[in-house]
């Protein structure tokens, strides 16, 4: 048996006003073409199949038609467990539909762990979509871990694999996530995960590999400019009782690019680029200068039309002000929870951190507002 693991497709997701459909519509074709080259029998979606709980219908759209295209030129099965950014009831809602076109849904945690467990091919799965403290301890006591634990024991008879939208171990992240703890656990610890024969997880962008057979299998195009990783999917082969993992690299369907330079360089390293990919390559510009220059940003955005790429993102560094200009500039980079860590930070400079209850108000806020139904 051959299984696929990805993750964090957050389709309708926008870089700035910039729709990234184009690239996903090219990764959903890769992955059809993959999964036909490389015989897989089983794809694991880890989560974070949209960008926002209330997909625009393009994004609805296009997730329904690959699962149709598996239905229809393969004989794949598919797992699919709901992320932070997903609806879980959104998700699992045609999940009837679904099942006998081999596609299963977990969407939420169900009170009783034995609906998140299901045997293929002589693979006992356990999957576990993205849940928050009072679905884990509904009585609102208890140990956190201790209860997860419970969804993560099964007699072993088989191999194992879970599938899980969470934060663990020692992990780096891309950038581009929202690494925030509604689930009460910052991140679970890799001792209680290590009897599974292989982990896949997802919510961190950047894949890698977080302890002997524990991978997130990271995003599959880049969601910042910042993101400069080579994007992959894992392939586990599965001979006899042994579970074999190994990474397959996705092509770049966009490049995106951060030029770094300075008044007396510019036109030189912006004519001296080179960015080749089947879809326009968009860029941001960081230009180090003494002081303004009049009619700059279209100089720059003519010379890159030229070399066929598009101007996404204009930073003036000026270097009299370096360091404010610096901190703005981290400030974009930083996720919601951490940008209110800055802002607390700033407004009572003599305390050490964001009081526990303070902090734990504003993540049941956010929990609240991310998932409040929409107007529209």
């Amino acid at each position: 048996m051959r299984i696929l693991h990805t993750s964090d497709w957050h389709l309708g997701k926008k870089l700035f006003k910039i729709e990234r459909t184009q690239e996903h519509i090219l990764f959903l074709n890769w992955l059809v073409e993959t999964i036909i080259k490389e015989k897989i029998d089983l794809l694991l979606i880890a989560g974070d199949v949209f960008d926002s709980p209330n997909p625009p219908h393009e994004a609805l759209e296009l997730f329904y038609h690959f699962l149709h295209r598996l239905s229809v030129e393969t004989k794949i099965h598919t797992f699919v467990i709901a992320g932070n950014h997903d609806s879980g009831p959104l998700l699992e809602a045609p999940s009837q539909l679904l099942l006998p076109h081999r596609v299963k849904i977990w969407g939420k945690l169900s009170s009783n762990p034995e609906n998140h467990w299901f045997e293929f091919e002589g693979v006992d799965f356990c999957a576990i979509p993205f849940f928050r403290s009072h679905e884990l301890l509904p009585q609102g006591h208890g140990d956190l871990l201790t209860a997860l634990t419970s969804y993560l024991e099964k007699p072993k008879s088989r191999p194992q694999v879970l599938m899980l939208h969470h934060l663990a171990g020692k992990f780096e992240s891309a950038g581009s996530e929202q690494v925030i703890s509604l689930s009460g656990v910052d991140s679970i610890p890799t001792d209680i995960l290590e009897k599974f024969d292989y982990v896949a997880l997802g919510h961190i962008h950047k894949p890698q590999k977080v302890a002997t057979k524990i991978y997130y299998s990271g995003s599959p195009i880049p969601l910042r400019f910042s993101e400069t990783i080579k994007k992959s999917v894992v392939i586990i082969e599965k001979e006899n009782e042994t579970l074999t993992p190994k990474i397959l690299p996705i092509p770049s369907f966009r490049d995106l690019k951060i030029i770094s330079t300075n008044e007396a360089d510019y036109k030189k390293d912006l004519m001296n680029i080179s960015l080749l990919s089947p879809l326009k390559p968009m860029a941001e510009v960081q230009i180090e200068l003494s002081s303004p220059m009049a009619g700059l940003i279209d100089e720059v955005k003519s010379i890159l039309d030229k070399q066929g790429v598009e101007l996404l993102s204009f930073i003036p560094v000026y270097l009299s002000e370096e360091r404010k200009i610096n901190r703005t500039e981290k400030l974009f980079n930083l996720s919601t929870v951490e940008l209110f860590d800055a802002f607390y930070k700033t407004k009572y400079p003599e305390a050490e951190k964001v009081p526990d209850h303070l902090k734990n108000e504003f993540l049941r806020l956010m929990d609240k507002v991310k998932n409040a139904p929409s107007e529209a």
